[in-house]
């Protein structure tokens, strides 16, 4: 839509119409300001997606203090996608397990699991998963040797149909605030391939905690809930991951 297109569309609206616009444009002409973390990434190469997501933080920030969800943030990472012209593929059914979306961007597609949290004094050197996925067979399996058996094969699925995952973190000092800090990260599926590897003992608990170990080094540990039957990653290093860029309120 061109600005004279723009304008008279304006003319035609009525006068609650009018201040709605208003504070969306005035939210839009004091976006955050964004540091890129790490030059070059898939996604950081591209200026016009970095800008279009802070926009699109300002956007939903005109109406509410709430951190950027995780619904929300599924479509706000496609709409980014899209705007700069990248495939977008999503799941054909809402129960499709592990990835969210599959993005073609310059670069090799990217099949991605998608997050976001806004918990209470989040870490700035490590991350959780709180849920990686469910695993009903949690609750069930009662020897180390199914627990082994199982959690390999759920990791092999799981690294053949996810690539990456992606986090938004929403850093807030109060909860009746915009939060002050968005970062944007990517998590690499290989930290999970040493699960393959890891000895019988580790899985003699019913509930075992399961060390990911990248260049000799823990970089995550995989927790298995038996209390929920799902999945999740504790103590996952920055450092191991790809922090693209974050967006900072003044």
């Amino acid at each position: 839509m061109k600005l004279d297109e723009l304008k008279a569309k304006l003319d035609t609206f009525s006068p609650v119409r009018v201040a709605f616009v208003a504070r969306v444009v005035d939210s839009l002409s004091r976006p955050p300001s964004h540091d890129i973390q790490t030059p070059d990434t898939w996604l950081t190469a591209s200026d016009e997606w970095i800008e279009y997501f802070g926009l699109a933080l300002s956007v939903h920030h005109s109406a509410t203090v709430e951190p950027l969800a995780l619904g929300a943030f599924e479509s706000v990472f496609g709409n980014a996608c899209r705007h700069v012209r990248w495939q977008v593929e999503l799941p054909e059914s809402a129960t499709q397990r592990f990835w969210d979306m599959v993005v073609h961007p310059a670069a090799p597609p990217r099949r991605l699991s998608l997050k976001s949290t806004a918990a209470k004094n989040l870490s700035p050197t490590r991350l959780l998963i709180s849920k990686l996925t469910e695993a009903a067979w949690i609750q069930d399996a009662r020897t180390p040797t199914d627990r082994r058996r199982l959690t390999r094969a759920l990791f092999q699925d799981y690294q053949r149909q996810v690539s990456h995952i992606v986090m938004l973190r929403a850093f807030r000092d109060d909860a009746s605030r915009v939060p002050r800090l968005y970062q944007l990260v990517e998590i690499p599926t290989s930290i999970f391939d040493s699960i393959q590897d890891e000895p019988l003992d580790t899985f003699r608990s019913d509930a075992p905690r399961i060390p990911c170990v990248v260049n000799g080094e823990t970089v995550a540990v995989v927790a298995l809930d038996r209390s929920d039957a799902k999945v999740t990653v504790r103590s996952i290093l920055v450092d191991a991951c790809t922090v693209h860029a974050e967006w900072r309120r003044a």
